[in-house]
């Protein structure tokens, strides 16, 4: 499995995010390679071989309480793609 992940250091949902997909992969066995990104965006960018997991909201974002994707996406699409391997 391909992860291409891009998020921000300074925010630290962000930041949990990229370590729930770390601790998904190794608590699921899963080998793959992570290339990681820093960048200033309000949401992190999850691409999993090739799919991009994008801001699918159906509501436009009111404030920068909530993101997108959250934990609950992420760990979707990571069981979405593990059903292909």
């Amino acid at each position: 499995m391909d992860i291409g992940l891009i998020y921000s250091k300074a925010d630290p949902r962000q930041s949990d995010a990229r370590n729930f997909v770390h601790r998904f992969l190794a608590e699921h066995g899963v080998l793959a390679e992570v290339v990681e990104e820093d960048q200033p965006v309000k949401s992190p960018m999850l691409i999993i071989n090739g799919f991009t997991l994008m801001d699918q909201r159906q509501q436009n974002r009111t404030d920068d309480s909530t993101m997108f994707p959250g934990l609950d996406e992420i760990k979707q699409a990571l069981e979405k793609h593990l059903w292909c391997l």
